[in-house]
């Protein structure tokens, strides 16, 4: 077998220290941080960017391969390189490109999450609590490159209104930690109140703000029991903003069960994770 050649490391991550806000790009398109193997070049025809979106990553869980859906920024690169006929160089082998990001991401403190010849997975972790989430999907010289910038996960019941509306300009969504509900009901619990006010108050604040309650589970049980479940929460979510004068017109109020994780559901801590209500940010 051809041996993999290791490429410098800088030249495939740049400055991971900072945030996106505080870097640079040569090209309007390319992502700030993670840069093309030397020598490819990005197809701009076929890549794109946003400024919210949703990707569905494969994860390997022991023997088992799942599907995590993360939301936050978005580009999607091609990039190629082309030999001195102008072809695509073939002997830039989809193992040599999946091992150059691969070196590259343990390097900086990443993790792989999937691999599999010509595909990998990958975290990177960013100094102000937000981390790239990234697939690769290679072939002998060429490769697509997904990536989302994901929030710091937050989880907590201080979130007040101005910090709720700065995520959702940035991200488009914000997952609600600390409003909980009686075990196997949409009733609220005591305590709830707290972040529900800051909530009417982003919406007062905000009164072009239209969104959609979304109510989210963990595993535990069936899908349908849980879809009706969520389905129940996020109206009860709605239905208490109402009782404080938001018009209904302004929410939407629907449940994904547990079809949407965004952590693992083998730990108590990805459970905890995947209980949720998100606020969607509706055009």
């Amino acid at each position: 077998m051809k041996p993999v050649r290791m490429l410098f490391i800088f030249f495939l991550f740049v400055i991971p220290a900072l945030s996106f806000a505080q870097t640079g790009s040569t090209n309007e398109i390319d992502h700030p941080m993670i840069k093309p193997m030397p020598g490819f070049q990005l197809e701009p025809s076929i890549s794109e960017k946003s400024d919210f979106s949703t990707y569905t990553f494969r994860i390997k869980n022991g023997n088992d391969t799942e599907n995590i859906e993360k939301k936050g920024r978005f580009w999607k690169l091609h990039y190629y390189k082309k030999n001195d006929k102008g072809k695509i160089d073939q002997s830039v082998s989809k193992v040599e490109i999946t091992e150059n990001y691969k070196a590259a991401a343990v390097e900086l403190g990443g993790e792989v999450l999937y691999e599999i010849r010509g595909k990998i997975t990958f975290t990177v972790p960013l100094n102000n609590g937000a981390k790239l989430w990234c697939f690769v999907v290679a072939q002998n010289g060429n490769y697509d490159l997904n990536i989302i910038e994901v929030e710091g996960f937050k989880k907590q019941l201080t979130f007040d209104a101005d910090e709720m509306m700065r995520i959702l300009d940035s991200s488009g969504t914000v997952s609600i930690y600390g409003i909980n509900f009686d075990f196997n009901k949409a009733d609220l619990q005591a305590g709830a109140e707290k972040i529900l006010t800051e909530i009417v108050l982003l919406m007062k604040r905000n009164p072009g703000l239209k969104i959609e309650i979304q109510g989210h589970t963990d595993n535990t049980g069936s899908a349908d029991y849980n879809l009706s479940l969520s389905n129940k929460r996020a109206e009860s979510v709605k239905n208490y903003l109402t009782l404080f004068g938001i018009t209904v017109s302004r929410m939407n109020a629907k449940g994904y069960g547990m079809s949407r994780p965004v952590a693992s559901n083998n730990t108590e801590e990805g459970r905890a994770e995947n209980r949720r209500v998100e606020l969607v940010k509706l055009q």
